[in-house]
């Protein structure tokens, strides 16, 4: 049985025994710094950046070399934490990540597959640092892009009702994603319900001149030129 890592939300972790408790965020953080990495060896100033960033102590390595061993032996399970010099990896025939099973899902097509995988903030309870904070930032943008696709797929599949709710949920959380702004218009447009996707216009519109000082991008504009083309100024009381 391989070791299942979750990174997609806070990080769990199961074996053989049932799930995995790291005492200390440190020490979950340095699993999970590997996890990010599965297979390929993380040196031990890049795990001591993404744990500490520019705070780093003076007696981090040793710090460090003594969260890896008790991480092993929390892990109960011999081999999964290789050493490599200058570094460690998690022996990628030892274990299955998420972030690994979210990126196949999304290659094919499946995100509603990706998006069962997703638990809420990626590392939400590991203190990371560095090089970390970027890969955070990817993973949401990757969560962020799989939602958007899976979006469109319920447009194309005329599961409009069912896309606009997802849409709205999505302008609130990623309200500056102006893409998400046009697929709402569509789908609103295409259920039968220009008047919504005018004033989702005005209300990006609104956001868009109080955030930055400026119009909606082109994109927008055209969707609602494609709308006004088609329904006339009077959709607005609609």
């Amino acid at each position: 049985m391989k070791v299942e890592v979750r990174l997609l939300g806070p990080l769990e972790v199961h074996g053989p025994n049932g799930q995995v408790h790291f005492t200390g965020a440190r020490r979950r953080a340095v699993f999970a710094l590997l996890a990010l990495r599965t297979g390929k060896m993380v040196s031990r100033s890049a795990l001591v950046d993404g744990l500490w960033g520019e705070d780093v102590p003076p007696t981090a390595t040793k710090t460090l070399q003594g969260h890896i061993a008790k991480v092993r032996k929390a892990l109960g399970v011999d081999g999964v934490i290789l050493t490599r010099e200058p570094g460690y990896l998690l022996d990628v025939t030892q274990v299955v990540v998420d972030v690994e099973e979210f990126d196949e899902h999304v290659r094919r097509g499946d995100y509603q597959a990706a998006l069962r995988l997703y638990r809420g903030e990626p590392l939400a309870d590991c203190p990371v640092e560095g090089w970390a904070s970027a890969e955070i930032i990817r993973l949401r943008e990757a969560v962020a892009s799989a939602e958007e696709n899976h979006a469109a797929a319920l447009c194309l599949q005329g599961r409009y009702a069912e896309a606009i709710g997802q849409l709205e949920r999505l302008v609130a959380l990623y309200p500056l994603r102006e893409s998400l702004w046009d697929l709402l218009m569509d789908a609103q447009q295409r259920a039968g319900r220009p008047g919504d996707a005018l004033r989702t216009y005005r209300r990006v519109r609104t956001l868009m001149i109080e955030e930055f000082g400026m119009e909606p991008g082109d994109a927008l504009r055209r969707r609602e030129a494609v709308v006004l083309s088609r329904t006339g100024s009077k959709a607005f009381s609609t």
